[in-house]
């Protein structure tokens, strides 16, 4: 049987893919076992008395837990936030380099650079004050019914301002190939309702720094009768918060599933 020239040709093409790609797996072997050498195990933080099979996260962790401080201004602390704080620190500096290097204008090192300096420059930033908010407040002081007041709220959600419901799309939660709109309870100053609705001595320390907190914050916007405005203020937020769900029913997402339709929105919040 006689072979044609072409037929050789593919064939010794095929042998040199089939070459090129066995040589090409050897390396990559060689590069996986290479980083399998590189362990992430550091053996000075296991505890290797620990039996591994009674307590597998003492005999890995035993020793640093042993030996490491929690932090001052930290709840608690471990690897994620090691590498939070690092990767912080890593941005900072490239931040801090673009701010003092000479960069073409219109670069990205260039923008980031002039925002970082522009916000860094407080002498300007004090003189200039609360006038870049007076437009903000203008926007609230026309405000005349009901239906400007959902259209400021559609604005306020939008450029991450607290109103009393959060608005925003997400996956469905019972069908991930479509998105939904979903509505969440917000509008609190404080972290959560029970702040406003517990009345032990604690509790009721922090009410009264809150308050005194929005009132220095009318205050210094230049608002009239800050101590007042700060009660009204207090009083709607504890309002909204004897609304809110408690923290374990938030949890609850079977409960919080209630599908409706646009226009049956109307049934729920006839004046909005």
């Amino acid at each position: 049987m006689k072979i044609s020239t072409q037929v050789k040709l593919q064939f010794l093409t095929t042998l040199f893919l089939v070459g090129a790609y066995h040589a090409a797996a050897q390396e990559d072997v060689s590069v996986t076992v290479e980083k399998q050498l590189s362990s992430g195990v550091i053996k000075e933080n296991m505890d290797l008395s620990v039996n591994p099979g009674d307590n597998f996260t003492e005999y890995v962790n035993g020793n640093w837990m042993k030996t490491n401080e929690i932090p001052d201004d930290k709840s608690s602390y471990g690897i994620g936030m090691i590498l939070h704080e690092e990767s912080e620190d890593k941005v900072k500096a490239i931040i801090e380099e673009s701010a003092s290097g000479d960069f073409a204008n219109g670069s990205d090192e260039q923008k980031v650079g002039d925002l970082y300096a522009s916000y860094m420059n407080m002498e300007k930033r004090n003189a200039i004050g609360l006038a870049p908010l007076k437009a903000e407040f203008e926007k609230i002081d026309t405000l005349k019914n009901h239906s400007e007041l959902a259209q400021y709220f559609a604005y306020a959600n939008k450029n991450n301002i607290s109103v009393p419901f959060a608005l925003f799309v997400y996956q469905d939660l019972k069908n991930p190939e479509i998105y939904t709109v979903y509505l969440w309870q917000s509008g609190l100053g404080l972290p959560d309702r029970e702040y406003y609705l517990k009345t032990d001595e604690r509790s009721e320390e922090i009410k009264a720094k809150y308050v005194a907190h929005i009132g220095k914050m009318f205050d210094l916007a230049g608002l009239p009768d800050g101590a007042t405005a700060a009660t009204t203020v207090m009083a709607l937020e504890t309002t909204l918060a004897q609304k809110h769900l408690e923290k374990e029913k938030t949890r609850d997402l079977v409960s919080l599933y209630n599908m409706l339709n646009v226009v049956d929105l109307r049934t729920v919040m006839p004046r909005l």
